[in-house]
C-alpha cells in the first residue's frame, strides 16, 4: 500500500476541516459535494474521510481555483475528487443527478451569495432521502476578521432559509469563535 503524501493547501487557521467534517458524520464510501470549494481545504479532507470508494465533487465558479485543485489532485494522486465548474447560484448548473448525494457542504459561501434559495434548493434536489447539508458561515457580529458584518447571514436566517426549502434541523456543529455550523437533513 502506498503511503499517501500530506495534502498542503491553504487552510484557515481558525477552522479545522477534520473536526467539522467528522462532527457532520462524513464517512467511508459517501458521495459528497463541496459547493464553492475555494482552495479545496474542506473537499480534500472530505476525500480522506470518504476513502477511495467514496467521491467528493469540488464545485467552484473560479476557473483558476479549479485549476489549482486539479494540480493538487494530480500531485497527491487523489482519484476520488472531481472538480466541477459551475455557478452554484444558478439552478441546474452543477449537473449532479437528483437524490444521489449523501452530503452537501456549503462552507463560508452564504455571505457571498445573493441567490440563497437557489443554492439551498439545488442542495436539496441533489441529496438522497435522509442526506445531510452542512452550512458553516461567519457569525453576524463584529469580530477582528472576515467580511463586513452587513454581508453576513445570521445563524437564525441561515437556519430559516434551509428549513424554508424543506430541510430539517439536526443540530449545531462546533466550529470556532468566528463561525457557526448547522447540520440539516433532507
Amino acid at each position: 500500500m502506498l503511503k499517501q503524501k500530506p495534502i498542503k493547501v491553504h487552510v484557515p487557521k481558525f477552522l479545522s476541516p477534520k473536526n467539522i467534517l467528522s462532527q457532520a458524520g462524513i464517512a467511508q464510501d459517501m458521495k459528497v459535494i463541496d459547493l464553492g470549494c475555494g482552495s479545496g481545504y474542506m473537499a480534500f479532507e472530505a476525500a480522506r474521510l470518504v476513502g477511495p470508494s467514496g467521491i467528493v465533487y469540488a464545485v467552484d465558479i473560479q476557473k483558476p481555483v479549479l485549476s489549482s485543485i486539479r494540480s493538487n489532485i494530480q500531485f497527491y494522486g487523489l482519484r476520488n475528487v472531481k472538480p466541477i465548474w459551475a455557478d452554484i447560484e444558478k439552478t441546474n448548473s452543477i449537473g449532479i443527478e437528483e437524490n444521489s448525494l449523501d452530503m452537501v457542504l456549503i462552507i463560508m459561501n452564504l455571505y457571498q451569495a445573493r441567490q440563497h434559495d437557489a443554492i439551498l434548493s439545488e442542495s436539496y434536489k441533489m441529496l438522497k432521502p435522509e442526506g445531510r447539508l452542512l452550512v458553516v458561515d461567519w457569525k453576524k457580529e463584529a469580530i477582528p476578521m472576515g467580511p463586513d458584518v452587513k454581508f453576513r447571514i445570521s445563524y437564525d436566517v441561515a437556519r430559516k432559509m434551509a428549513q424554508n426549502v424543506g430541510f430539517k434541523y439536526v443540530g449545531d456543529i462546533e466550529t470556532d469563535p468566528y463561525h457557526f455550523g448547522i447540520l440539516f437533513k433532507k
